[in-house]
């Protein structure tokens, strides 16, 4: 019996399958990580030779992907290109592996081509998708004697030229995009890619490397990619997560400037104690929800792309509400989790019943009762006062063991010791007794802090800056340090200093 695959199957997988144009970037930049990890495995090349460009030129209604991962060969490009849902690749070693990722961009252009080369080939393929005239083929009641082969060999043409034997590469282009849609918007481009990319953590966010250094030390390593984006070849520019320290956040009581004050990690594992994912979230002040999106929310990721959006986890808390109170990250490992076809959630099996159930245990509840105790405090003037004292008596802790950046951090200190003693006094006599208990330890505490303060000689750079270096140049380092501490904040300092650090221990050649 002779089964014929109807020509509507192709819109049911770009357009119905892709119902939010920004979805083809995520589709386009997961095959070009997926090439890059292959050419690293070939050793063709090395990580920091990675680069993903990608140029959203309005003006001209073009959007180019390019990579310089492996590129195709030239016997491979038909059957790798114009297979539809046909793939090789495996979903526990690459991100795109059903074959219809790089259809994504047929519904919203009138032109979408591949460009691809493979070192040591001489020739270049490129492959172009007709998509008006895909369009006008699948318009119902027309072109009735096309099936879904025929359309596909109707809208495309192959074409081989010269390319120098040493390039590696693939391109994709968008031409004539539609202008309606949201994928020329330079600014919604960037922000969609910030949160949805594997991409790195800004380095001036100073939480960043003690995630991955958490991470790795509990044996999960964070993939990323440079990612860079412009108008043009000249504008690009690399892309970070969006994540910082500061952000506001909105309550009944309005909005308000919420922190990130430490960090907590989890696991979840199935049945069998296996390892399915690790995360992390940021204990904050929890005052509302999170003003800037693409902050808020646990996300979960895979291979460190996004999996869903910010709201694919609310379903897991106590009150959903409290997932737009959250900034955190799950990273996925476990095989037997699959992301579906839209990857906008996972497929339905075993592992996935016993994931929601770890979300649940994890994220849904300790989430829930930091902001249900966050919102305790916040209507207890005296525990609210007692736990800021506690905050700061643990941050100049913190300061003491890693030591100071300069004397002007020093006297800063200093400083906030004095006002944050102030603050203590100012609790009453006739608090609670657990109050006055908590307040009088803590004097204690202070009063051991200042003095230590006062003694200390713990200097980073006495300890941190390379032993040949001359006193002249130590001097110069310290003056650094001295001007970075009177205009940035500790945490923007820290992060500084640290690549600082990297840059003296490459000799310069970060």
């Amino acid at each position: 019996m002779d089964i014929e695959i109807g020509k509507f199957t192709l819109e049911s997988l770009t357009t119905g399958m892709y119902s939010e144009p920004e979805s083809c970037y995520r589709e386009y930049i997961q095959n070009a990580v997926d090439s890059l990890d292959t050419a690293l495995a070939e050793g063709l090349m090395q990580v920091q030779d990675f680069r993903i460009e990608i140029i959203v030129d309005g003006s001209r209604q073009e959007i180019s992907i390019k990579d310089n991962g492996t590129g195709i060969k030239k016997d491979l490009v038909r059957k790798t290109l114009l297979d539809i849902g046909n793939s090789t690749k495996l979903h526990t070693t690459n991100r795109g592996f059903r074959g219809i990722g790089r259809l994504g961009g047929l519904s919203y252009c009138k032109k979408l081509s591949f460009c691809t080369t493979a070192m040591g080939k001489s020739e270049k393929t490129l492959v172009t998708f007709d998509c008006d005239k895909l369009k006008a083929l699948l318009v119902p009641g027309q072109s009735t004697e096309h099936n879904l082969q025929s359309v596909v060999e109707a809208v495309t043409d192959v074409r081989v030229m010269q390319e120098q034997a040493s390039t590696h590469y693939f391109i994709v282009k968008m031409e004539g995009v539609d202008d309606i849609s949201s994928l020329l918007d330079l600014d919604e481009v960037k922000d969609y890619i910030s949160q949805v990319a594997p991409i790195p953590f800004r380095d001036r966010f100073y939480w960043g490397k003690e995630i991955k250094s958490h991470l790795a030390e509990n044996g999960i390593t964070i993939a990323e990619y440079p990612v860079f984006i412009g108008e043009s070849f000249e504008s690009l520019s690399q892309v970070f997560k969006p994540y910082k320290q500061r952000f506001e956040a909105n309550s009944r009581a309005g909005v308000s400037t919420d922190e990130i004050l430490s960090l907590s990690f989890f696991r979840i594992n199935d049945s069998t104690q296996q390892l399915m994912a690790y995360g992390w979230y940021a204990d904050t002040e929890f005052s509302g929800t999170l003003v800037d999106e693409r902050l808020s929310g646990v996300r979960v990721r895979q291979g460190n792309i996004l999996i869903g959006d910010k709201d694919t986890l609310k379903p897991y808390y106590k009150e959903a509400r409290f997932n737009g109170w959250a900034v955190g990250e799950v990273y996925v490992v476990s095989p037997d989790l699959i992301p579906n076809a839209r990857r906008d959630d996972f497929e339905k099996n075993s592992a996935f019943a016993e994931f929601t159930i770890g979300l649940r245990d994890t994220i849904g509840t300790e989430i829930t009762e930091k902001i249900r105790t966050a919102s305790k405090v916040r209507n207890n003037p005296v525990q609210k006062a007692l736990n800021r004292v506690e905050r700061d008596v643990t941050k100049v802790e913190k300061v003491l063991q890693t030591g100071f950046h300069s004397t002007a951090e020093k006297e800063q200190v200093a400083s906030s010791l004095t006002a944050t003693r102030r603050d203590l006094y100012a609790i009453p006599k006739n608090a609670p007794a657990e109050a006055i208990e908590q307040k009088t330890a803590l004097m204690e505490r202070l009063t051991t802090l200042a003095t230590e303060v006062d003694e200390s000689t713990n200097f980073r750079v006495k300890k941190d800056v390379p032993s040949n270096f001359s006193k002249a140049e130590k001097k110069v380092a310290q003056a650094w340090l001295e001007v970075l501490t009177r205009n940035f904040e500790r945490a923007t300092v820290d992060s500084l200093y640290r690549e600082f650090l990297e840059e003296l221990q490459s000799g310069g050649k970060k």
